[in-house]
């Protein structure tokens, strides 16, 4: 009986991180367009391709169902969200209140020892920004933006946030050459942290109220261009 018992513990032990590696893999194929916006997948698919276990991805993709990246359709497949530009403007929306609310809870709330990783993250995240290294700087946007919602202290904000920054990534990866802009997002989120870093709450929230200002003017200029929006001017 004893041995059951620990047979049982031991896999719940490795349920919770097998689920968090899928979800953390499945997240960042995700955003690079690995898996492909509008692609249809089996369960039986993914598990290949992560290497992880048929049960841990199924808990995975249905996280992911819940927050809106993918559709799960009964005897049809897991089909991966399609990226719209006019949805990324409500997705921007949504994050420009919580964003200043996060930032300026961990301005507030970070050890010491974290206000110095945030230090290091910024310089991180400016770094491949003037390299134009999108990979890299959507490598430190993703561990950034998770470190200060754990910083901030607020659960709820932090699941509230985790959907809509890697829609937002995705948005960005799949734009960039577009875009043209990584040194300037780069400078814009290392400035951010390091307002969170030297416990500033006001300019923490101008700071990110700044980064959402820059998301937003690039999102509607390329509806403005694709012809979908007026400009703001004719609002």
């Amino acid at each position: 009986m004893e041995n059951n018992l620990t047979v049982v513990n031991l896999e719940a032990k490795t349920a919770g991180p097998l689920v968090d590696q899928a979800i953390q893999e499945l997240e960042r194929r995700f955003v690079i367009l690995e898996l492909a916006p509008g692609s249809v997948w089996s369960e039986t698919s993914l598990s290949e391709l992560l290497e992880i276990g048929r049960t841990p991805v199924r808990e995975a993709i249905a996280r992911m169902a819940v927050d809106g990246l993918v559709t799960v359709m009964p005897r049809a497949g897991i089909v991966i969200s399609n990226i719209s530009v006019e949805n990324q403007l409500a997705v921007l929306e949504t994050r420009r209140v919580l964003e200043a609310l996060v930032s300026a809870r961990a301005a507030r709330k970070c050890t010491d020892e974290e206000r110095a990783k945030l230090r290091t993250m910024a310089q991180s995240i400016e770094n491949a920004g003037a390299a134009s290294d999108v990979r890299g700087y959507i490598h430190w946007h993703f561990e950034i933006k998770r470190f200060v919602a754990a910083c901030a202290r607020n659960p709820y904000a932090a699941r509230a946030l985790r959907p809509l920054h890697t829609l937002s990534q995705r948005f960005y990866f799949a734009y960039h050459r577009e875009l043209d802009n990584l040194p300037t997002v780069g400078t814009a989120h290392a400035q951010l942290t390091r307002a969170i870093a030297d416990g500033d709450e006001i300019r923490a929230a101008s700071r990110s109220n700044l980064v959402s200002d820059i998301a937003e003017h690039f999102t509607r200029d390329l509806l403005l261009a694709r012809g979908r929006i007026p400009s703001r001017g004719h609002h």
